[in-house]
């Protein structure tokens, strides 16, 4: 009992240190409410065997152009569908609640669809891709 008191103790200290910088920590706007452009997360998931899913979490739901500074919605079935026409595979949209959109892809194809998203669709910059694993 005294070990599960202790865990308890912990967990309760834990959770408030979780809640402080949950309140400190805004995910659209980082530390204390900065304007910072938020990363969008290339990820690869294992499936099974050799199979592999590539993940694009993070894409901002409206973009800023740079010349006329206007604010448009990202059509994400466009780019879903250039994404699988581009890369010859097959790719689905997820809603998720805490992440918002993600588009999956099938096969490791993190590099390639980070290109993409830089060179042809120029939606997003270097800075803000974060490709996850090797």
């Amino acid at each position: 009992q005294a070990i599960f008191v202790q865990f308890a103790r912990r967990l309760l200290v834990n959770s408030s240190t979780v809640m402080a910088f949950e309140q400190k920590f805004d995910l659209a706007s980082g530390f204390d409410n900065r304007q910072e452009k938020s990363k969008v997360h290339i990820r690869v998931q294992q499936r099974n065997g050799r199979k592999n899913w590539t993940t694009v979490a993070g894409f901002p739901e409206h973009v800023r152009l740079p010349k006329s500074g206007r604010v448009l919605p990202v059509d994400f079935d466009k780019l879903l569908r250039s994404l699988k026409k581009t890369f010859k595979t097959n790719g689905v949209l997820i809603q998720d609640e805490d992440h918002g959109r993600i588009i999956q892809l099938q096969g490791d194809i993190r590099r390639e669809v980070a290109e993409f998203l830089l060179d042809v669709t120029a939606l997003i910059t270097k800075d803000q891709i974060m490709i996850h694993g090797s």
